[in-house]
């Protein structure tokens, strides 16, 4: 799905609504970092992989926050005095940050073995999705050249 949903006006932004979004993220990201449930399978298969796609996430979102600078804002609505970034990972994809954060996350999971944290990275892929519809009806609104950004560049993953 390369461009987004722009079927209706935003309505101003909602604050509460915008932060909850962060709260469920860091609810999330939080059981997967530090829930220690005991069940689950062997992961020494997935001892590489899991650390590659935690070193590539880590990297991801320094990249991305270099690229945002003062643009970067933990809640989806664009700063005031905020611009478009379109430079760095934001020529791959739309979302650079959450796919980074993703594949951090995919990498725990990985590495834990464990099938909650299974399905707690699935949900922050469901999160980071409904997060960045949410997000690109206030980026529309603010930068006119958005739209046509994202009917060239996907949301998540490059050359998608």
């Amino acid at each position: 799905m390369n461009s987004p949903q722009f079927a209706s006006e935003p309505k101003p932004p909602n604050r509460l609504h915008a932060w909850s979004y962060v709260a469920v993220q860091t609810v999330i990201l939080g059981l997967l970092i530090f829930l220690n449930a005991s069940f689950g399978f062997d992961v020494k298969k997935f001892v590489l992989i899991g650390r590659v796609f935690e070193w590539l996430g880590i990297l991801g979102v320094l990249a991305s926050a270099a690229s945002l600078r003062r643009s970067l804002t933990a809640v989806p609505l664009p700063k005031t005095k905020g611009k478009l970034s379109t430079n760095g990972l934001y020529r791959f994809v739309r979302h650079p940050m959450y796919t980074s954060v993703l594949l951090l996350v995919l990498g725990i999971a990985l590495l834990s073995g464990n099938l909650v944290k299974y399905v707690l990275a699935l949900s922050l892929v469901m999160l980071f999705y409904f997060k960045s519809v949410y997000e690109e009806k206030y980026l529309v609104e603010k930068y006119s050249d958005y739209k046509a950004y994202a009917e060239k560049i996907p949301s998540f993953i490059p050359f998608m």
